[in-house]
């Protein structure tokens, strides 16, 4: 079943589930509330620092028996949960908007607030805090503002990648060297879109059209299988949920022992040479994506589903959107599965561990029945009697006079 049960929180923004002790854990702008998943007995946390914080809380981790709330005036509050008081703080920065934990890293990003990797451990300093990518054609500053960001399952501690309200894409490699993001694209309909042309010449310089680019509102990373690459399930603001390649292109790479003689191919690295790929286009929503799930995701799936939850070895993909749906489509084929209508508009949710979807029958057996059950009608239509009605008098047909009949 994908809704097991109803529980009661009050001002809650973020959940995340404690396995481990069967506990769901929500914070809300003024306190932190924890109820038992079998029971609905209630947990209070107190921290006065919390509670003396009046901006909302953006996201909430547990992980290795500490529980990790970040809020936007740029405060991480790391909770032990064997007592359920305040253990330190890590003071990130202002306007935050992303704050997500796993093992021992914590991720953070916001408004002009760039990519930041943490050591839970060491919390003193970050551990890489990214660079923004250079000017543009007019030398001004690129505007920053991540809205998710997302671990990669299998390279937890080294590569991560971010979107941003302005339809940007950016994937970060800790060991690469480099601050700045190894590859960067945007997510248009079309390569044309998302660029304006400004000023007359040969080389006009050009910009962003912010008119046409939609703000990405989730992203979730996932490899399907070794050699595949990193792909990405991504949802925007105006409710679009689509499955991004952002593998680079084979025509842009020049390796092997031959590299110097073909030089006819510009090599790129690890820079993708265009917009990444629509792979496959989902059904999509009537209003913005609040929240994602993608089967195989592993850690980036957090806090919504577990990485050892069963959800990861099903082709499914869950999304959320404030036009009151629960979606669940087939990850690979694109199909629409099943849609669940709530009545109110829905911020977040979680993922059972043992939570299991049925996938819908093929289409050859839909279009079997259908087919079935058409020649069964047929024949029951041609089985009936036909009944005539000999009593009543044939209908009159009278002619309506036109405005411009003679009296």
């Amino acid at each position: 079943m994908l809704v097991d049960s109803g529980l009661s929180f009050e001002d809650a923004r973020t959940f995340a589930w404690d396995t481990n002790a069967g506990r769901i854990f929500a914070a809300g702008k003024a306190k932190i509330q924890g109820i038992l998943s079998v029971g609905g007995s209630a947990i209070s946390v107190n921290c006065f620092s919390y509670e003396s914080d009046p901006t909302i809380p953006i996201g909430l981790s547990v992980i290795d028996g500490v529980l990790v709330v970040g809020k936007a005036s740029g405060k991480a509050f790391v909770i032990d949960l064997s007592n359920l008081s305040l253990k330190y703080e890590v003071p990130v920065a202002s306007n935050l908007s992303v704050c997500k934990s796993y093992q021992k890293h914590m991720i953070c990003g916001g408004k002009d607030v760039l990519f930041s990797l943490w050591n839970l451990e060491w919390p003193t300093s970050p551990v890489f805090s990214a660079k923004n990518v250079r000017p543009d054609t007019l030398d001004l500053e690129v505007p920053v503002w991540i809205s998710d960001a997302s671990f990669v399952e299998g390279y937890e501690d080294r590569l991560f990648m971010t979107s941003s309200k302005y339809g940007d894409f950016c994937v970060y490699d800790v060991r690469s060297g480099q601050r700045r993001p190894v590859s960067r694209s945007a997510w248009r309909v079309s390569r044309k879109q998302g660029k304006k042309s400004v000023g007359t010449g040969r080389y006009p310089a050009m910009l962003r059209d912010l008119a046409v680019t939609r703000p990405v509102t989730r992203c979730v990373a996932y490899t399907s299988a070794p050699g595949v690459g990193l792909r990405a399930i991504a949802g925007n603001a105006i409710g679009d949920i689509c499955l991004l390649d952002f593998r680079v292109p084979h025509a842009s790479l020049v390796l092997g022992t031959v590299a110097e003689s073909r030089r006819k191919v510009r090599s790129v690295g690890t820079r993708a040479a265009a917009p990444p790929e629509r792979v496959k286009a989902y059904q999509p929503a009537a209003g913005a994506i609040t929240a994602l799930v993608c089967g195989g995701a592993g850690c980036a799936n957090l806090p919504h589903a577990m990485p050892h939850a069963a959800i990861n070895n099903q082709p499914v993909v869950v999304s959320a959107s404030i036009d009151r749906f629960l979606r669940v489509y087939h990850r690979d084929s694109g199909e629409l599965l099943t849609k669940i209508f709530t009545k109110t508009p829905i911020s977040t949710f979680l993922i059972r561990d043992s939570a299991k979807f049925p996938m819908k029958v093929s289409s050859m057996e839909e279009k079997v029945d259908a087919e079935g059950l058409g020649e069964e009608s047929d024949e029951l239509w041609a089985g009936m009697e036909t009944l005539e009605s000999k009593d009543e008098p044939p209908m009159k047909r009278t002619r309506k006079c036109g405005t411009n009949a003679h009296s």
